[in-house]
């Protein structure tokens, strides 16, 4: 492997600021799942003296694509990232290529066998929302849909791709404005509407999930809104103990996804959906 250089950037890059559709990336899964999946879309890379063996190939990538990467010190890391939890590995990159919803419900509408597809609403803590890509990952979604508004769209950001730990790469990430029109296009790719509440007196367990669905999430302050819920052709609950109001909006897509899961039990790795 080359020498890294051992020159500093500023926080912005060495050449001045970054282009405005690049990203900073931090976390040693979630900059190994941009090698493998585009490394062509790597721009820069820095590592701490700690994380140099296991970004090896990587960095040896780098050398041999004449892309620029850099040692620097854990301060100095904190000071390019902008944090402490980058786990001693930045890299700069290009933004990934991402599909529209109906380029979504294209594909959805051409396969018949069992599928899960996320919507989430007003959820916008990225660490809740890096470990629901996570957990979607882990569990088979086919996409998850992220809803907004014009003036505040979401984004996946460096602190949500650090916590989704890969699953970035692996998940399509539909970003939309208006929810109810996205559920309602949705539902016409065969898919079935399920919205949880800890109010509904219908149990997941009893009722289990379809094989072809439409989980609906809301925010943990908020959750669901009324015009979303209402909406939905199954509103369930998860059991529990009553000694909380509710799980955290990840933990409970975990429960949710590991059931959908359960009742598919022949159900194959999923072929991910492309995200071009």
């Amino acid at each position: 492997m080359a020498r890294p250089d051992r020159r500093l950037d500023n926080a912005q890059g060495p050449a001045g600021p970054a282009a405005q559709d690049e990203a900073k990336l931090c976390g040693l899964n979630a900059c190994l799942a941009v090698f493998a999946k585009r490394p062509d879309d790597i721009v820069r890379a820095y590592v701490t003296q700690a994380q140099l063996a296991a970004a090896g190939d990587l960095l040896s990538w780098c050398a041999k694509q004449h892309r620029a990467y850099h040692m620097v010190t854990n301060e100095e890391m904190d000071r390019i990232t902008q944090s402490s939890h980058h786990e001693g590995i930045c890299l700069l990159v290009k933004p990934p290529l991402r599909i529209t919803l109906e380029q979504l419900c294209m594909r959805l509408a051409t396969q018949t066998g069992p599928v899960c597809v996320l919507l989430l609403e007003g959820i916008t803590n990225p660490h809740n929302f890096g470990a629901i890509l996570r957990v979607a990952a882990h569990f088979g979604g086919a996409a998850v849909v992220q809803c907004g508004t014009e003036d505040a769209p979401p984004r996946l950001s460096a602190a949500v791709c650090r916590t989704a730990e890969g699953a970035a790469e692996q998940i399509a990430v539909i970003q939309v404005g208006d929810a109810r029109s996205a559920v309602e296009r949705l539902r016409r790719c065969a898919l079935q509407v399920v919205a949880t509440s800890s109010h509904a007196t219908t149990s997941l367990y009893g009722r289990g999930m379809p094989r072809r669905c439409l989980l609906l999430l809301g925010s943990e302050a908020e959750g669901l809104s009324k015009g979303l819920a209402e909406v939905a052709d199954a509103v369930v609950s998860i059991p529990g103990t009553n000694w909380v109001e509710s799980l955290n909006v990840a933990c409970a897509t975990a429960v949710l996804m590991a059931e959908f899961r359960r009742t598919q039990p022949w159900l194959p790795p999923p072929a991910p959906v492309a995200l071009t």
